[in-house]
């Protein structure tokens, strides 16, 4: 998981942390699954400490650069890994609405021990009074990680190469005075597949001609999404929604027709003066057509990134926190997934569970954040994350 910062000093997503959004989001780019867009994790961790820092009363005439460090703890992508993105804040004096993101434009690069690198440019930015919201990247990356297929009752992994670059604008579009948002995006991705593996079983074949190939990603979607947390990056409270539907198709610059859905839904509430509780579910669909790096797989700690891959994925998680010193608290987190090629498999299908622990200290003159360290397990593997914001 790529551990990255959500604020101008130090990871989220990253919010899951600025770069899983830098290789992994890409990675997610690729799979159509921008929503954790590197320069999206830039522009929320930018937009709080633009906002809500004490030191910026005066918000909306401000401008300049900001640094945000990336820390890479993805076992899938090497164990460790770092990099950089830069934000340039412009001055954003022409909306009222006391919570418009800034406007950024920002660039980043990094690069993990399994020599996975990534680099690339975006923009945001809000017009009518935060009735309308852009963002827009361009990325060029390598990623090397290992890809996962059951033939013959038997599981085999790939270590594949991914030469790729792409491009990705989204419009989103305020419901009258809500937090509810709808929108549009446009994803296009290229991407060339290298597998140095040689075998004469017939089937082992036919499924390497697909992955040594150069393929193109063409993507229309429709995104709506919710969010009343109170704090986008070390929420308490709050819920945030958000529904996903791409249409990948010869006629928007693809080489295929298939189509992804996915539904999400993060709850974030308190049950006593110092105990915090959270829930998280999430649905991923799509088609026998869509190309192997593209289907949906199982995102929780512990497990490693594109392990468990399907034509649909069902996840549910919960998390437990407890302020139990000053700044301190330690939490607890465990969940269970689903990777299924049909709906007809759900019950025979393996399921596949993590759980862990892990501590924060929160940051008080940077709006709460919290940071620290989890630790978790799944089953068949250990990892640790690095956590500068929410990993949940």
């Amino acid at each position: 998981m790529i551990s990255t910062p959500n604020v101008p000093l130090p990871k989220n997503r990253i919010a899951y942390q600025l770069l899983l959004v830098l290789f992994l989001g890409t990675t997610e780019l690729l799979l159509a699954q921008d929503k954790t867009a590197p320069i999206e994790k830039l522009h929320a961790a930018v937009s709080q400490y633009y906002y809500e820092s004490d030191s910026l009363q005066m918000a909306d005439r401000q401008k300049g650069v900001v640094p945000v460090p990336i820390i890479v703890t993805e076992p899938a992508l090497g164990g460790f890994g770092g990099g950089l993105g830069i934000g340039y804040v412009h001055s954003n004096k022409r909306s009222f609405r006391k919570n418009t993101p800034a406007t950024i434009t920002g660039v980043f690069g990094g690069m993990s021990l399994n020599k996975s690198w990534l680099y690339g440019m975006g923009h945001s930015q809000t017009l009518n009074n935060d009735h309308i919201r852009y963002l827009g990247y361009i990325f060029n990356s390598k990623v090397n990680m290992a890809f996962y297929e059951e033939i013959l009752s038997r599981t085999f992994s790939f270590d594949v190469n991914m030469n790729l670059w792409g491009t990705s604008h989204k419009v989103l579009f305020r419901i009258k005075e809500t937090n509810l948002f709808v929108g549009t995006k446009y994803t296009f991705a290229k991407t060339k597949n290298k597998l140095d593996l040689v075998t004469n079983h017939p089937k082992l074949d036919s499924l390497l001609s697909k992955v040594q190939n150069t393929s193109k990603l063409g993507m229309l979607g429709v995104v709506v999404s919710y969010d009343s947390r109170d704090n986008t990056l070390s929420p308490n409270r709050g819920v945030d929604v958000a529904l996903y539907y791409d249409y990948n198709a010869t006629f928007f610059g693809g080489d295929q027709n298939f189509s992804m859905l996915e539904a999400s839904c993060k709850y974030y509430f308190q049950v006593a003066s110092s105990v915090y509780g959270g829930l998280r579910a999430d649905g991923q669909f799509t088609g026998n057509n869509t190309p192997f790096y593209s289907k949906p797989y199982i995102e929780l700690r512990g497990v490693p990134a594109m392990r468990y891959q399907g034509n649909m994925v069902f996840l549910t998680e919960t998390q437990w926190r407890w302020a139990f010193y000053k700044n301190w608290s330690v939490l607890g987190f465990a969940g269970a997934a689903k990777a299924l090629k049909e709906i007809e498999d759900f019950n025979d299908e393996k399921t596949i569970y993590n759980y862990g622990v892990g501590a924060r200290y929160a940051l008080n003159k940077i709006f709460g954040l919290r940071v620290g360290i989890d630790t978790a397990w799944s089953n068949d593997d250990f990892a640790w994350y690095i956590s500068v914001g929410s990993s949940f």
